[in-house]
């Protein structure tokens, strides 16, 4: 029964809340009795959808906007400023991060090209060693994070101890690699130039190995620096991992010989011009 429904809500469920003449009845599709005349000239009594009853709901409405109207459109207001603003947040956080990408994937293909580059394993390591810090202190800016070059060094030196694979296999190539490109730098002029393959195969090489350990450095120290220079609860040996565990090795390597060899070659191309 309608009324007893309404009775129930208005005395009991909502009596705390509500007063009774904020509680208004309405009905989209009300039932209606109609009576049918069947051939035998009975009556029967048929349930049919009637016309929606809500006058007293609208007129409550006009009501509410009449005493609530000003209300209602300064909070929406404040609402729709709150959507916009977490938009632009949203949008904010998109360009940086962007911005943060750009700056890592210039210092891998930076410290890729020294390390090609360069005979000498003490400079390979120095190098490397700069370029990391620059671009910790580089993105550190852009995270609006206040931070010298000695807080560079310190937070460069505790990702690599976390990251530790991946650092312990540049040391190796650095090491390992660095002694044979020199070796075959130095056969150069006695080989004719013929060591001179064998010496790009393996630079590029060496080189991949040291710009994909700077890209796992430049997204950890993103990481630090987006979370306001905090490793948060798990610590540094955790953000590494999971950091370490999403980088596809193989995809970023490749990535890297490939503009690193269509580098050497335009090089090449102008010293030729």
């Amino acid at each position: 029964d309608r009324l007893a429904i309404y009775n129930k809500i208005r005395d009991e469920r909502v009596r705390e809340l509500l007063s009774p003449n904020e509680i208004v009845m309405a009905a989209a599709y009300p039932l209606v009795a109609k009576a049918l005349r069947q051939p035998d000239s009975n009556i029967t009594v048929k349930m049919e959808r009637g016309e929606p009853q809500i006058e007293d709901l609208k007129l409550k409405i006009l009501e509410i906007l009449d005493q609530e109207g000003k209300s209602l459109v300064a909070l929406n207001s404040m609402l729709y400023a709150d959507n916009v603003n977490e938009q632009l947040v949203r949008r904010k956080i998109e360009i940086r991060e962007q911005s943060a990408n750009q700056v890592i994937w210039k210092a891998v293909m930076a410290k890729a090209m020294a390390i090609a580059l360069n005979p000498l394993t003490l400079v390979d390591i120095l190098s490397g060693a700069v370029i990391d810090v620059a671009m910790i202190l580089t993105l550190s800016k852009l995270y609006g994070i206040s931070m010298s070059q000695s807080g560079a060094i310190d937070l460069l030196q505790k990702i690599a101890i976390s990251m530790g694979g991946i650092t312990a296999s540049e040391l190796v190539a650095n090491l390992g690699l660095s002694s044979v490109k020199g070796l075959l730098g130095l056969a150069a002029p006695a080989t004719g130039g013929l060591s001179l393959a064998p010496y790009l195969s393996v630079a590029v090489t060496q080189a991949a190995v040291a710009g994909l350990s700077s890209y796992g450095i430049g997204q950890v120290s993103k990481t630090y620096l987006a979370n306001g220079a905090s490793w948060g609860e798990e610590g540094p040996k955790a953000v590494v991992s999971h950091i370490l565990e999403s980088l596809d090795e193989t995809s970023i390597m490749g990535r890297i010989k490939e503009e690193l060899i269509a580098k050497l070659n335009i090089k090449n191309f102008s010293n030729q011009q």
